[in-house]
């Protein structure tokens, strides 16, 4: 309760010492009852199974989001991450997974994992690699940045390591599982970073369907002519980009509202096009949307889309890429987590604290529904709620509204007292803002 009123994960702030203490400890795993992340994380999963009930569609949403900590610097097994600039900052790394379905949309969470690259356990995929490539031929590999340490390897020889694209398709997996019905359908929906041969592999291996968008980079299957510096003819062979070639079919579609960051773009036109791809040894169809307005490009580059869905149509085709657009709907829920949750905002210092503390606030947004009811009955919501002005309505929109201006207040009071300013001298200012003094 407290964690949601006060909108921040600074334990500090408890009420008491010991009450920060026994926090604290829960959280921790140094006292005999603990609260755990796997025990909060499977009541999360157990809730959405049941809420879902007999969906025969399942959209699996997953996307890695980062926990940005710039200003910290002694926080355990502390990693690096990428800020809002695209700069290396100081921050932990999570990989999180939510369920909805094609005719409500309504987003239920399911997973949430927090690691970072700096545990001992790390290895990067790209280590990974050169690693099981070399088959323990080499006694000191090397990556672009140096040696890789022969605990690296043992790691990966044994299968202990750890890194994003491993916990992605652990998590996969493991949702996969708990959402499989004989009459359902369930399709995987993932970013760009994860086009990767591997996992389309691994998620046709558990009987799934997936769409994942794909890099600019990637290419086709039809080969085009090279030439030598000279203009002589190449015996080098050489594949195009899908983002350059002809496509063998085409269809278009409107969409009649279209919302991109904030601007609202009306009477967009579609055209997507598609064919079959072969990736090693599996065939997938791959597509290309552009969308457009009154003729003119909306973006520098169109979207390619990766799919193991049969696209034997305009119609399946266009679904194809309206599933893909559902997966902001996750990024939604980050933007919750953080700016209603306070998701960055801890201040405890051992990982293990941290990631019951941010599986705590998993768990807080996956019951929100029902929380909302008892915090109706809080005798501070009343107040917010008011503050807010909602007319008389108890709403989690009006209770955070609420917050926010008690925060604006307790801010101006420090104002007022760090630069000595009197009620008087607001109450004066105002009169003159409305217009019942003149400014000298």
């Amino acid at each position: 309760m407290k964690l949601i009123l006060f909108r921040h994960l600074k334990l500090y702030t408890m009420n008491t010492r010991n009450e920060y203490e026994s926090f604290k400890g829960l959280l921790s795993g140094k006292q005999a009852s603990t609260l755990d992340r796997t025990t909060l994380l499977n009541c999360v999963a157990e809730k959405t199974k049941l809420d879902l009930g007999s969906a025969q569609h399942v959209y699996l949403l997953h996307d890695p989001c980062d926990i940005r900590k710039p200003h910290s610097s002694d926080l355990e097994d502390l990693g690096k991450v990428l800020s809002l600039q695209k700069t290396v900052i100081n921050g932990y790394s999570s990989f999180n997974s939510v369920a909805i379905t094609p005719d409500n949309q309504e987003v239920h969470l399911l997973d949430s994992f927090v690691y970072s690259n700096s545990q001992p356990n790390y290895v990067s995929q790209s280590d990974v690699v050169l690693i099981k490539k070399d088959g323990g031929k080499t006694t000191e590999l090397k990556n672009k940045k140096g040696k890789i340490s022969l605990e690296k390897q043992a790691l990966v020889d044994k299968g202990t390591y750890q890194n994003g694209s491993k916990l992605a398709k652990t998590q996969i997996s493991k949702t996969s599982a708990l959402l499989k019905k004989e009459d359902r359908t369930i399709c995987h929906v993932l970013d760009r970073e994860f086009d990767d041969a591997t996992m389309f592999e691994h998620i046709e291996s558990l009987g799934d369907e997936f769409v994942i968008r794909l890099k600019l980079n990637r290419l086709s299957n039809e080969s085009q002519t090279v030439y030598t510096p000279k203009g002589k003819l190449s015996k080098r062979v050489k594949q195009k980009k899908i983002i350059d070639k002809k496509f063998t079919q085409q269809g278009n579609f409107g969409i009649d509202k279209l919302d991109i960051k904030g601007k609202v773009y009306r009477q967009v036109e579609g055209l997507v096009e598609w064919e079959t791809l072969t990736i090693g040894d599996k065939t997938y169809t791959v597509l290309r949307i552009s969308l457009s307005l009154k003729g003119k490009p909306l973006f520098e580059n169109p979207m390619l889309l990766l799919t193991n869905r049969k696209i034997e149509n305009a119609e399946q085709a266009c679904q194809a890429y309206k599933t893909y657009i559902l997966r902001f709907k996750i990024e939604v829920v980050f933007r919750f987590l953080k700016q209603n949750m306070g998701w960055e905002t801890f201040q405890v210092r051992d990982f293990n604290t941290i990631a019951n503390l941010l599986a705590l606030v998993f768990f807080l947004a996956g019951y929100f529904k029902e929380l909302e009811e008892e915090l109706r009955n809080h005798p501070l919501t009343n107040f917010l709620c008011k503050l807010a002005l909602s007319k008389g309505k108890t709403t989690l929109f009006f209770i955070l509204k609420g917050l926010e201006k008690l925060a604006q207040y307790q801010e101006v009071v420090k104002w007022m007292e760090k630069e000595n300013i009197t009620q008087q001298q607001i109450d004066e200012f105002m009169k003159q803002m409305k217009g019942e003094n003149t400014f000298p």
